[in-house]
């Protein structure tokens, strides 16, 4: 009896730990993309990356093993996983993932609209190239940041629609692909990035000294 509730409780903690390191992938890069001129060491970085990553997730699980468990903490049918029924405790999943997958969706569209200001300023062959970036980010930080998840909305609605699995399964699949890509290509790209920041935030205080001058 006591392996159900364990395993049930490691699931639900690694699901979440899953979750919230897509927030801290996130929350990384809307820092860096942002806050180009703010500097963080890298211990405060690890620091706040695992408090969230692991810190959060071990919380929500104990908190929710403490609250529920009396009453009923899993399922008594189909496998080891939290219940719903009577004591709801499948909220202590549903209501973090549903956060984190609008947190990194809001995270994406500003992102996307720094880089759309860039390419308004750009020449129409630049124009181009950044839609095919803006493309290729969409395709890659959709499943990196976990907003392919917001598919199971749909699997709740209709749990026995074969084509919402199949999509469900295939694009999630997607997370570590995309993940190793985002970080072979962050550092290049986020160094080009501060470049044209620099340069463009050179340029304008330099013209505003030689307006004081004049």
């Amino acid at each position: 009896d006591a392996v159900l509730p364990a395993a049930t409780f490691f699931i639900h903690l690694f699901y979440l730990a899953l979750f919230f390191w897509m927030l801290v992938s996130a929350l990384l890069l809307f820092y860096r993309t942002v806050m180009v001129f703010s500097h963080m060491s890298k211990a405060t970085m690890l620091a706040i990356g695992f408090s969230l990553g692991y810190g959060a997730p071990l919380v929500i699980a104990v908190v929710t093993v403490a609250a529920t468990a009396p009453q009923g903490y899993i399922r008594e049918y189909n496998g080891c996983w939290l219940r719903w029924e009577d004591t709801f405790a499948l909220l202590a999943f549903i209501i973090p993932a549903g956060v984190i997958v609008f947190i990194n969706f809001v995270i994406l569209i500003v992102v996307l609209t720094k880089m759309l200001r860039r390419g308004v300023e750009s020449s129409h062959s630049e124009e181009k190239n950044t839609l095919l970036v803006i493309l290729r980010s969409v395709a890659i930080l959709s499943p990196t940041f976990g907003l392919t998840w917001a598919l199971g909305v749909g699997l709740m609605v209709a749990p026995r629609n074969l084509g919402l699995h199949v999509t469900f399964a295939l694009f999630n699949s997607l997370q570590v692909c995309g993940r190793h890509i985002v970080h072979l290509h962050s550092g290049r790209k986020t160094k080009q990035f501060i470049a044209v920041e620099w340069t463009v935030y050179s340029r304008g205080f330099n013209v505003k000294i030689q307006n004081k001058d004049l």
